[in-house]
């Protein structure tokens, strides 16, 4: 087993990177305004089971924690699966740090629901692939694969129920005959 820098960082070291990978993050959505964002959030019609706009920063802290967990273990691992999973790491951290350019800068509510399920089903990927050589491993993307699947849920509302400037679409619920519209939703 191969010791690097990285391997022997500590749980609050890597806690420490955490929050600085969480503030980067935040960095993809610096070209629109503190001001511009809040405003974009305010005329965003978003869904009633939406926590406050405050729940994401800690959220993304914590879920960045257990991935930097997870690739601290694969680092230090010899499973048959590690190139793959050093793979859906760099995904997975691709579509975080793209997250806020397409979301915020773009305001683009049809990317921010594909960015949102392409984070869901890599952490679902590299769970069942971890889960066959290392459960400890898999158990490092739950924290991910959970929140990534009821954000999706928030993302979906959001691209069904806003116009979005990208795509220049209308809000795609006024794209399906409101006889198929799922009463339930309809009523959202």
């Amino acid at each position: 087993m191969k010791t690097t820098i990285f391997s022997r960082l500590k749980w609050w070291q890597l806690a420490l990177v955490s929050i600085a990978a969480s503030a980067l993050g935040g960095l993809s959505s610096m070209r629109s305004g503190k001001k511009e964002r809040a405003l974009y959030n305010k005329k965003l019609k978003q869904s009633p089971w939406a926590p406050p706009s405050w729940v994401f920063a800690p959220a993304w802290t914590i879920n960045n924690l257990f991935v930097l967990l997870a690739l601290q273990r694969l680092v230090n691992s010899d499973i048959p699966e590690k190139k793959k999973l050093l793979v859906l790491q760099a995904a997975i951290w691709t579509v975080f740090f793209s997250f806020g350019y397409v979301y915020f800068n773009k305001k683009s509510s049809i990317l921010g629901a594909i960015w949102t399920k392409a984070d869901a089903v890599l952490a679902l990927i590299s769970f069942l692939i971890a889960y066959k050589s290392d459960r400890k491993l898999a158990s490092y993307y739950l924290p991910l694969l959970g929140w990534t699947s009821f954000a999706s849920s928030l993302a979906d509302y959001q691209a069904l129920k806003n116009a979005d400037p990208v795509f220049n679409t209308k809000p795609l619920l006024e794209y399906i005959p409101k006889k198929m519209v799922p009463p339930v939703l309809a009523a959202l």
